[in-house]
């Protein structure tokens, strides 16, 4: 299977509104139901600075999304986090792992990011593990910090710090 990474484009807005319909995906996001094209629409055309967005295609179909959001504070320009999601039907293909290879030598080797993090619901194992390949380490966890289908439930904080910095 081909794995195409390329920035998003406001064309793309369609493609991610189904995208972030998916159940799983839904889930596994802070993403609400039903994402209307409009919204994505608006929130393509509107990427504050420090923000970089990139599609996984295969075939020519979106599967997956990554938005990366360089910290703009002067005393966090060091830091980084991210949000990552993947069709239902592509899971467990490598789409994710390639969206976080593409964002990690941006901030390792581009934007002189050092820290990276992310929040992710405990729940969630396989994207845990996921960023644990990448050298992502649990932080700590907050509780009931995420509201899903009626229930609170907990996240991770998880961090990854630079290699050999």
């Amino acid at each position: 299977m081909n794995i195409h990474i390329r920035p998003t484009q406001i064309s793309d807005a369609q493609a991610l509104a189904e995208l972030y319909s998916q159940p799983n995906a839904q889930a596994g996001t802070l993403q609400l139901p039903n994402p209307s094209t409009a919204m994505w629409t608006k929130r393509l055309e509107s990427m504050p600075q420090g923000v970089y967005s990139f599609v996984a295609e295969v075939d020519g179909k979106v599967v997956g999304n990554i938005g990366f959001e360089h910290s703009q504070r002067p005393r966090t320009a060091h830091c980084a986090s991210f949000g990552i999601g993947v069709h239902d039907n592509y899971h467990n293909l490598g789409i994710g792992s390639r969206l976080i290879a593409t964002v990690l030598d941006l901030a390792d080797n581009w934007l002189q990011v050092s820290r990276v993090q992310i929040e992710v619901n405990c729940d969630n194992e396989s994207a845990i593990a996921c960023y644990k390949k990448f050298g992502f380490e649990i932080e700590g966890q907050a509780k009931n910090s995420v509201f899903r289908h009626g229930k609170y439930i907990d996240t991770y904080y998880m961090a990854r710090l630079k290699p050999n910095c």
